[in-house]
């Protein structure tokens, strides 16, 4: 699975070895890391103190990575402006988002935009360096879940196969796409199954 990573610049010597850790585990599970800027970025940091990057290089670079990912992990311990974009766009692309906070000793997050978003592609999450790996597993399992198509053999009485034939030529959909399309529709309207999903 393809993956955006992305975490901030700011306070990067404090957090850094966090980022990796994260970065890192991803590769680990097998997930190919899109646009894997870290490295280039802490050298570039080290060895320009002070220098500009070229910003708008970096924002094409990033969108076409959120673009192409099969899901999104943001670090987001350090509340700033470019993850707050790459949050709210990986959401606008229906890509399945993790947000990672560092679970700071004595200290609670504010009330945020954060927690004023309402999105099913949306988990925000409180992490421990010992505790990263655990959240991470649970997200990526639920993600391919969610991406991949499975295969279910239904049986079907004549009026429902006679239905499906005729509705396929009538509205030049596949037989596949009408039964998923009914299926979400009846999600949509299923009280107990959104409460059981915790929507």
């Amino acid at each position: 699975m393809k993956v955006w990573f992305g975490c901030t610049t700011s306070q990067f010597e404090k957090y850094k070895a966090n980022y990796f850790a994260i970065r890192d585990y991803l590769k680990e599970l097998g997930c190919i890391v899109l646009f894997d800027w870290l490295e280039d970025a802490d050298k570039f940091m080290r060895e320009h103190p002070g220098e500009k990057r070229n910003i708008k290089n970096v924002y094409r670079q990033v969108v076409e990575a959120i673009d192409n990912a099969d899901f999104s992990v943001i670090e987001y311990s350090v509340p700033n402006f470019s993850s707050s974009h790459q949050i709210n766009y990986s959401i606008l692309k229906k890509k399945p988002t993790l947000v990672l906070r560092l679970n700071k000793e004595n200290e609670k997050f504010p009330d945020s935009y954060l927690e004023a978003l309402d999105s099913p592609f949306l988990k925000v999450k409180s992490y421990t360096l010992s505790s990263f790996k655990e959240i991470v597993d649970e997200f990526v399992g639920y993600t391919k879940l969610e991406s991949g198509p499975q295969r279910y053999n239904i049986v079907l009485d004549k009026q429902h196969k006679y239905y499906l034939d005729w509705a396929s030529a009538r509205y030049k959909k596949s037989r596949s796409l009408i039964i998923r399309q009914a299926i979400e529709e009846k999600i949509d309207q299923d009280d107990d199954y959104g409460r059981y999903i915790g929507k």
